[in-house]
């Protein structure tokens, strides 16, 4: 598969979805008005000196048609969020320009579909195209949404356009990293768990939810710190009693149903060595319905979840439910090449995803409700993993725009 051929594949498996509630076509402009509004996009793309343009918004697909007839073949990427506006314009012919021609021709330009930027901004990683602050991409709003779109937008733009590479060293010294978890003693699977943690952590640290530390064996290669805390509801208090545990200088926090491959352990020094950035989020991959399938849209890929940081005084996570870490001052960054696996959806039954969820809803106090669906779209894991499968280049990363917060 070649480096835009993944593109098409993904989005036909998210246009397969069945949505409801699409919404209405837009309108589109007069053929004249279309054609001048690509005209000057067309003009400010050969003044950029640029290689490709990628253009953010479908609207009604007739900006995006023009240019794709303007520019070379495969110069012209657009990127949309709105799956349901994407398969509408599909079902009124207004997607031709992206979809193969005659006798299996390539399409003149590309489309990228998922409804989170994160997601975006991966697939474009995938396909090989050279986006950031140094890139060879040229990013412009499609010209005919109106502000307020174009305003929902601006977090793709900021990823596309202000993040920086950065290149990770292989030969980084092992840092001070704690691994911290919270547990249940009936939890599926914590062998597998413990069976990742590679030796060279500093310590783990283990909060059970119970009244007394649970008589269960846990790995003796490195130091362990165990107390009991009861859940009570509030995840936040949880995981503040984990992190005043933990002594590393790094903090990885993980869930019982999450892993790393060996390979991603490994490159985990190479992360905590770069200078200047406190918090690394790391992509999530939820497996199912079989472990070479990932669910996708509605944010549930890539899930970037900020779970590597620099341990400081003034961390600490807020929220009952869907806690996040505040009080985090440096740089951010994202892994393009280490995923986090999450195996709840293959280790546990419907019934036990169902408790879990209620759980959730319990600790949100009725602010929340979580739903089970089997109806995500999923797609094959190797549409959505690494760049270089074979690991033969180091890993990579990515310094984020701080004007993302």
């Amino acid at each position: 598969m070649n480096e835009m051929d993944s593109l098409f594949a993904y989005a036909a498996e998210v246009l397969a979805f069945d949505f409801k509630d699409a919404p209405a076509v837009r309108i589109p402009p007069t053929p004249d008005a279309a054609r001048r509004m690509a005209e000057r996009c067309a003009g400010a793309f050969a003044r950029s000196g640029k290689t490709r343009l990628t253009l953010l918004g479908l609207g009604s697909g007739a900006v995006a048609e023009a240019l794709a007839a303007m520019l070379p073949p495969d110069t012209l990427l657009v990127c949309e969020q709105n799956l349901g506006l994407a398969r509408a314009l599909l079902a009124a012919g207004r997607l031709r320009w992206c979809q193969p021609g005659p006798d299996n021709a390539p399409p003149r330009a590309r489309l990228a579909l998922d409804a989170s930027p994160w997601a975006l901004l991966l697939l474009l990683d995938r396909a090989g195209l050279p986006f950031g602050a140094g890139g060879e991409i040229m990013t412009l709003p499609t010209p005919e949404l109106p502000p307020a779109e174009k305003a929902k937008l601006r977090p793709l733009e900021l990823l596309l356009t202000r993040s920086d590479p950065v290149a990770l060293s292989r030969h980084a010294p092992m840092p001070r990293l704690s691994v911290a978890a919270i547990l249940s003693p009936t939890e599926p699977g914590l062998e597998i768990f413990f069976a990742q943690l590679p030796p060279w952590l500093f310590e783990l640290v283990l909060v059970w939810d119970a009244d007394v530390i649970p008589d269960i064996p846990v790995p003796r290669r490195f130091p362990v710190w165990q107390g009991a805390r009861r859940l009570n509801r509030d995840f936040s208090a949880q995981r503040n009693f984990m992190l005043s545990a933990c002594q590393g200088d790094f903090v990885l926090y993980l869930d019982a149903d999450e892993g790393f491959s060996p390979e991603d352990w490994a490159a985990l020094p190479g992360l905590c060595g770069v200078p200047g950035v406190d918090g690394w989020l790391l992509p999530r991959v939820t497996l199912y319905p079989t472990p070479d399938r990932v669910l996708t849209g509605f944010g549930l890929w890539p899930d970037p979840q900020l779970r590597l940081f620099r341990r400081t005084p003034d961390l600490r996570f807020v929220n009952p439910v869907h806690e996040r870490l505040a009080g985090l001052d440096g740089r951010r960054g994202l892994a393009l090449d280490v995923e986090i696996m999450h195996l709840s959806r293959l280790r546990k039954s419907e019934a036990e995803l169902r408790r879990k969820l209620l759980g959730f809803d319990a600790a949100g106090a009725g602010a929340v409700r979580h739903a089970l669906s089997s109806e995500y779209p999923s797609v094959p894991r190797a549409l959505v993993g690494r760049r270089d499968p074979s690991r033969s280049a180091a890993p990579r990363g990515l310094l984020l725009p701080q004007e993302l917060g």
